[in-house]
């Protein structure tokens, strides 16, 4: 059976690159990274980030994991330029396969492979067009998620749908679980199951207008305001911190010796919290908790080495 030869775009070692190496040709992988990474490229912290990153992963980075597996390797930082252009050209691919992208890929790049462009996006388009869907769907307590496999276009997740698979949220699941199901799971069978009908995929046009907001990302200066203390119970706010624990300041972080850690969102108890002040972290019984207009929510220090070692060099 002929194997699609397919250009890989995306952030790190995300779930679908090896699964992917797996049951296609994978004839190049390009790295795409957010503005402020790119940035920082050459930075003193970059460096230490890459050395760390060698103790708690597999792969350094996805250049590491290239040339291991010897595929050539594109660092994407001047946008749908001519030298990407011409190195993909250059891959002759059938497909590329897009997940996790921090820019619009433009059309002098997408319509290079004979079959096109398709990207996999963690929501049931057209919800949630734009880079962060998942923490919207966190946000608003939604019940119901979905995973959608689509061609690109010139918009913000227009492009016509491919496949589409539909799958519950459990009540608090945090993001690397929901991630493993959402990614690892549903989007990689959705992405091997296109790459075995690559010369046929199915087309299903968009409805133009979506019936929720843009899924934007957060900007840290929001981290302390996106939480209604004063009006949300205690569920919908743990479930909230449950599923943005990595990377949300929504409570007080952690000082002194444990400044650069984060706390680990446990589990929540409804009751009176009359003489305590909302959002502030207390300390009881040998307990850390937050609290809520209707409830605590217990957290925890789990101490990271990494944590330590990249707050120090900072």
């Amino acid at each position: 059976m002929y194997k699609a030869n397919i250009i890989i775009i995306t952030q790190g070692v995300s779930r679908i690159v090896e699964p992917l190496l797996k049951e296609a040709n994978v004839v190049g992988i390009i790295q795409t990274s957010s503005k402020k990474n790119k940035a920082k490229t050459n930075s003193f912290v970059n460096q230490i980030r890459r050395f760390i990153s060698i103790f708690f992963k597999k792969y350094s980075s996805l250049k590491d994991f290239s040339n291991r597996n010897n595929i050539p390797f594109y660092f994407m930082d001047k946008g749908s330029n001519y030298d990407l252009e011409n190195w993909v050209k250059d891959k002759t691919p059938d497909l590329i396969v897009i997940y996790m992208m921090s820019e619009l890929l433009k059309s002098n790049i997408y319509n290079i492979p004979k079959y096109k462009t398709i990207n996999l996006h963690p929501s049931l388009l057209p919800n949630y067009r734009g880079p962060n869907p998942w923490f919207w769907m966190y946000f608003n307590k939604d019940k119901k998620g979905g995973v959608t496999l689509h061609f690109i276009d010139d918009g913000e997740d227009t492009g016509d749908i491919i496949y589409q698979e539909e799958y519950q949220i459990p009540l608090g699941i945090k993001s690397p679980d929901l991630n493993d199901i959402v990614i690892g799971e549903i989007g990689v069978k959705l992405i091997l199951k296109g790459l075995k009908n690559f010369k046929n995929l199915p087309r299903l046009e968009q409805i133009k207008e979506s019936s929720t907001i843009r899924a934007r990302n957060i900007k840290l200066k929001e981290h302390s305001e996106l939480v209604d203390w004063e009006n949300w119970d205690v569920e919908k706010i743990w479930h909230l911190l449950r599923g943005t624990e990595l990377w949300l300041n929504a409570i007080e972080l952690p000082k002194g010796i444990y400044k650069g850690q984060r706390w680990i969102i446990k589990d929540y108890m409804k009751c009176e919290t009359k003489g305590y002040c909302l959002s502030k972290v207390y300390k009881e019984n040998g307990k850390n908790f937050t609290v809520c207009k209707d409830g605590f929510i217990y957290i925890s220090l789990k101490f990271s080495f990494k944590n330590m070692i990249l707050n120090f060099v900072r």
